[in-house]
């Protein structure tokens, strides 16, 4: 072949591969991850105050989307492997979401939640075609690492007082526990563990000795945040994702990864008593109480320098340390273990005795008071208090097991998305408050039945056996990528004891690595040359792009319009607040955000109860029943809201309307088992309807000590809580329950 010939084939291959736009995506990817952590990780907390953000990111993500269609459509894109396979099956989460969405509890939080699924499934798309090459999946990777890292930085200022963030120390029961952008400690745990494992992985295999140096130092950093995070749950994590993650290294690379792991531990305990001290220290000094605000505190104060300047020696010797051994024992240990690596077994060996060794490690430290005496006393507890009958692991088996009440009642496809903090009230086994089921896979349940569900095991059992047989198959093929793997098996893993997905930041993370995984094999996950001619014939290129496309577009504007609505929202109520407005001026603002989002249950009670004032001061009728006929629309998208309930209940006791009145109570006593707040009301309205209505007296009377009767049977059924488990809300009787019930037995 000439090289004219040749030059001409290799530029149009060039061409067809766009690297230029595979590389906007890479590079859109690593942005996001760079960009979005910093609104308390995209939480969603089923509250209007989360909202505004996720929609900011949606938008974000399906730009990106619209990108992926062009990329497709430009490449030639064709249903003829694995990769296209998948690019499909991602879409079927949000497709049921948006079916589920049809039937929900919830309207406006069922329609949300189909958003941020398409935002999943975008990210997914994008990092499937993105990370095809080495170096697109490297500018992700390293994105990912240097937000991981920023986060991390940011903990330790909020951590030593240089910065104060909301929650960024969480207080819990026994003091102040760290928990960074996301406000929460179990979950920044189990993030510290991925990004500590994947620092781990670099330090022992990085070829770069810079990569080596920078990956090493965080290393300790990332541990004194673990430690100081507090949490049970994740450090279970760490031994699982050991016995997950070292089947995939070299038998040499095991060796290094565990003595590095080992050596920043060591190095990390050496100094946690002492910051540990000086962190409870600061944050008296810093953290808001009821009698001062919030402050911080210089770098050069006493405390946080001795703490800085602790952590960083610890962090440079512990990488200077890491930099020696990998230079001068591991070439050593490398040649001396050559031989054994290559038999069958190698590659489990390690992790067997790992097993074993960490076995007698977590016994000793559970067991042993003299191990645990080396720990600060908060750490050394958490320690001991590992076990199944904890209050955390009692707690989290109801979740589960009221979640799976509710997929009884909602099977196929589940009571949409918010279906879990609509409904968990009415299935609770006690009253405790949840408005997460602390499980991904339990609130997945709920939301989408077992259709959803299956689909969400079948998406993650097919992305994982195609990347592990392609890892044993294609060995030429490994590399880096496998920080993909670790990132996200052990954010899956976490998640199914707690509600880390609910952090829309991280479950965008895990999609990106589940899609970024697949990405170096695309080429290899191609089907037999038959099945490719059959599957083709029937499909053109531009079909699966030109659909892609279409969503991208609709879903920009779906997103924008909820998006505008909130801010239309927001902007009204900062005027309302400001007292720079009439109601006459404030409502066409408040009605537009209704128009566009009319399901959104805060908008509906703003305009209610601006109504309801209004009301009482001008004795408008006509504003009265605008009010109502906005309280009753509200409630009918959202009829487990206990807001609306009490509303519709206050109108009919102003009223005079007892039968709707006590019908309402019924239906709040139906809905909401466990609050005593609505037991209380319904017996002292069936008291007062006694006096008031002699004819249905009797009748009155049998259900308002029906409802005492129920009141004394949940009160014994908390009784045989285990004593570690906390019940939750208090529930017995009121001082006017009492006194209600008093004047009924006396008739």
């Amino acid at each position: 072949m000439s090289a004219r010939k040749k030059a001409i084939q290799n530029t149009a291959a060039l061409v067809k591969e766009q690297p230029l736009l595979q590389g906007l995506l890479a590079l859109g990817l690593a942005l996001f991850v760079l960009i979005f952590p910093y609104e308390r990780g995209l939480f969603n907390g089923y509250e209007y105050a989360f909202e505004s953000p996720i929609y900011s990111a949606a938008i974000y993500g399906y730009v990106l989307l619209a990108a992926t269609a062009l990329y497709a459509y430009l490449t030639g894109w064709k249903l003829n492997n694995h990769r296209s396979v998948l690019s499909i099956a991602i879409l079927l989460l949000p497709a049921i979401y948006w079916l589920s969405s049809l039937q929900a509890v919830s309207s406006y939080y069922a329609k949300f939640m189909t958003f941020v699924f398409f935002l999943l499934a975008s990210l997914f798309m994008a990092s499937l075609y993105a990370a095809g090459k080495v170096q697109m999946r490297k500018w992700l990777e390293y994105g990912i690492m240097l937000s991981a890292y920023l986060i991390v930085f940011f903990g330790l200022l909020n951590l030593f007082g240089q910065q104060y963030y909301k929650d960024a120390m969480w207080l819990a029961h026994d003091g102040y526990r760290l928990s960074s952008v996301f406000q929460y400690s179990n979950t920044y745990a189990g993030f510290l563990i991925a990004i500590f494992l994947i620092a781990a992985y670099y330090a022992a295999t990085c070829e770069r000795w810079y990569m080596r140096l920078a990956n090493s130092i965080m290393l300790v950093p990332i541990l004194i945040s673990f430690f100081l995070a507090y949490s049970r749950g994740a450090i279970v994590i760490i031994p699982v994702m050991l016995i997950v993650l070292l089947p995939f290294l070299k038998l040499a690379r095991q060796f290094a990864y565990v003595v590095y792991a080992g050596l920043s531990a060591v190095l990390t305990l050496v100094i946690l008593g002492k910051i540990t001290a000086n962190t409870e220290a600061i944050s008296a000094i810093v953290q808001p109480t009821e009698t001062k605000v919030a402050t911080t505190i210089s770098m050069f104060d006493k405390l946080p320098l001795q703490s800085w300047a602790l952590l960083a020696g610890a962090a440079l010797v512990n990488a200077g340390l890491i930099m020696l051994i990998h230079k001068k024992l591991f070439p050593w240990i490398e040649n001396k273990s050559a031989r054994l690596a290559e038999r069958k077994w190698a590659f489990a060996a390690f992790p067997a005795a790992i097993i074993v060794i960490g076995l007698l490690a977590a016994v000793l430290l559970i067991t042993s008071d003299g191990i645990r005496d080396l720990l600060p006393e908060k750490i050394a507890s958490r320690f001991e208090n590992i076990n199944l009958q904890q209050h955390s692991v009692l707690e989290r088996w109801t979740f589960y097991e009221d979640g799976l009440k509710v997929a009884k009642d909602y099977p196929l496809l589940g009571a949409g998305g918010g279906g879990w903090q609509a409904l968990y009230e009415q299935y609770q086994n006690n009253p405790y408050w949840s408005r997460q089921a602390h499980s991904f896979f339990i609130q997945t349940l709920v939301e989408v039945g077992w259709i959803g569900f299956a689909a969400l095991i079948g998406l993650l059992v097919y992305i994982y056996y195609l990347y592990i047989r392609s890892y044993i198959r294609y060995p030429e093929r490994r590399g880096s990528h496998l920080i993909f793997f670790i990132l996200a098996t052990t954010l899956l893993l976490h998640s199914a004891i707690d509600f880390d997905m609910s952090y829309v930041y991280l479950s965008a993370l895990l999609f990106i690595c589940l899609g970024a995984m697949i990405a170096p094999y695309g080429k290899s996950l191609a089907f037999k040359q038959g099945s490719e001619q059959s599957v083709q014939g029937n499909v053109v290129k531009w079909i699966y792009p030109s659909a892609i496309g279409v969503l991208a577009v609709v879903l920009l504007v779906g997103s924008a319009r909820e998006n505008g609505a909130n801010r239309t929202f927001q902007d009204t109520y900062n005027t309302a607040a400001a007292g720079q407005a009439q109601l006459n001026q404030l409502l066409p603002s408040l009605d537009k955000a209704i128009k566009t989002s009319p399901d959104h249950s805060v908008f509906s009670l703003m305009k209610y109860e601006w109504l309801m004032q209004a009301y009482e001061q001008t004795q408008n009728a006509t504003m009265k029943e605008q009010a109502l006929q906005t309280l009753a629309a509200g409630k009918t998208n959202d009829p487990y809201n206990i807001t609306f309930i009490l509303a519709q209940y206050k109108n009919f006791k102003k009223d005079g309307n007892t039968t709707e009145m006590l019908k309402v109570l019924e239906e709040g006593i139906s809905k909401f088992r466990w609050n005593i707040e609505l037991y209380d009301h319904a017996i002292v309205e069936y008291a007062a309807a006694m006096s008031s209505d002699a004819g249905n007296a009797d009748t009155y009377r049998a259900r308002a000590l029906e409802i005492k009767a129920e009141v004394e049977r949940r009160i014994a059924q908390l009784a045989t809580l285990p004593p570690e488990q906390s019940q939750g809300r208090d529930f017995s009787f009121t001082p006017a329950m009492q006194q209600a019930l008093a004047t009924i037995e006396s008739k």
